[in-house]
């Protein structure tokens, strides 16, 4: 059965495997630790897993953010793992940060993609975003 559930500190290794398909950064699984801790203490945070019996097949990480004028939730780090896609997991997933951003009073969510992930762009239009901007990243 199929869960969308917080990630748990044992699961940080298989997520740690998934990002090597999305994030071009090296990372220790002690720093990721130390990281997790820092994560799941703010409520602000939202790292979510999808799970099947137990296997950590995809993640998503929301931000809610706050300004002066409103909060609004940043989504990073959608990852959707070959095989699994197009079975809905990721929608489900994506719908989890929509609850978790109608609980934090978000007023919108943001996200960047690459722009060679097409399909990728078809997955959010379809999970509902709709405008398009220029995005910017600058590397430390």
């Amino acid at each position: 059965m199929l869960v969308i559930e917080k990630l748990q500190a044992v699961d940080i290794p298989n997520v740690l495997e998934l990002y090597k398909s999305l994030i071009p950064f090296e990372t220790s699984l002690e720093k990721s630790l130390e990281m997790y801790q820092e994560i799941s203490m703010n409520e602000n945070y939202f790292l979510a897993v999808a799970k099947e019996d137990g296997e950590v097949l995809d993640s998503v990480l929301g931000i809610c953010c706050k300004c002066l004028a409103v909060s609004f939730l940043v989504i990073e780090d959608v990852i959707v793992k070959e095989g699994t896609r197009g079975k809905g997991i990721g929608r489900k997933l994506m719908e989890s940060l929509d609850e978790f951003a109608l609980k934090n009073n978000c007023a919108y969510a943001i996200l960047v993609s690459s722009g060679h992930l097409k399909n990728a762009h078809k997955f959010y239009q379809n999970a509902g975003f709709t405008e398009h901007v220029e995005g910017f990243r600058k590397v430390y």
